[in-house]
């Protein structure tokens, strides 16, 4: 009989394919959406991927969107120093890196402090908080290599480009996906549910 995948096994799993994921993705919007190889006579993969991590600031070598599908969706380089929305676009980069520095540590502590309580059949809030793990560290790596994270994914409104969704990543769409499942996880309502009953009890006990 075979024994279950463990929880931290699927973690390891989930984390490492999606991060993976995440940066192959940027990797292509640097190849395919910028001319930083061709300026930079980068021919082979390895040549690429390290510049992938070591060219910065490529905006100036961007190339038109490419419309995936030209009403609502196209793909556009952007490099984005803050946070959603571009929050944060306006503090020094010291405060910044500071920051982001802090809150994504501290997100990646709590999330496998909360994760080691979980039971071995949780199942879906074991994918969940898997998600929200790797985008997570996937735009934490990008601020470390390059104090910004590449964004380029856009969706905007029939055939207007000027009204649109802020532009966004694999990494961005994991947390948003992940955090989704926590609220949707309909675990946290029969909690809810119980907690009363069990205030009641303690207090009958007293």
């Amino acid at each position: 009989m075979r024994r279950p995948v463990s929880k931290w096994a699927l973690l390891a799993l989930l984390f490492t394919a999606l991060l993976a994921a995440d940066q192959w993705t940027k990797y292509l919007a640097v190849e395919r959406l910028t001319v930083v190889f061709e300026r930079g006579g980068d021919e082979t993969l390895a040549e690429r991927v390290r510049g992938f991590y070591t060219y910065r600031h490529l905006e100036p070598l961007s190339t038109e969107p490419y419309y995936v599908w030209r009403p609502v969706w196209r793909m556009n380089y952007v490099e984005n120093p803050g946070a959603a929305w571009g929050l944060f676009r306006g503090h020094s980069q010291f405060f910044r890196n500071a920051f982001f520095t802090l809150v994504s540590v501290a997100a990646v502590a709590f999330i496998l402090h909360y994760y080691r309580k979980l039971r071995q059949d949780q199942r879906y809030l074991q994918v969940a908080l898997g998600l929200v793990l790797a985008g997570a560290v996937g735009n934490f790596v990008d601020r470390l290599a390059r104090r910004y994270v590449i964004d380029f994914i856009e969706w905007y409104w029939w055939n207007r480009p000027d009204i649109r969704w802020p532009t966004f990543n694999v990494a961005d769409s994991l947390i948003v996906v992940g955090v989704a499942m926590l609220v949707l996880h309909p675990g946290s309502r029969r909690e809810a549910a119980r907690a009363p009953a069990r205030r009641d009890a303690a207090a009958e006990r007293v």
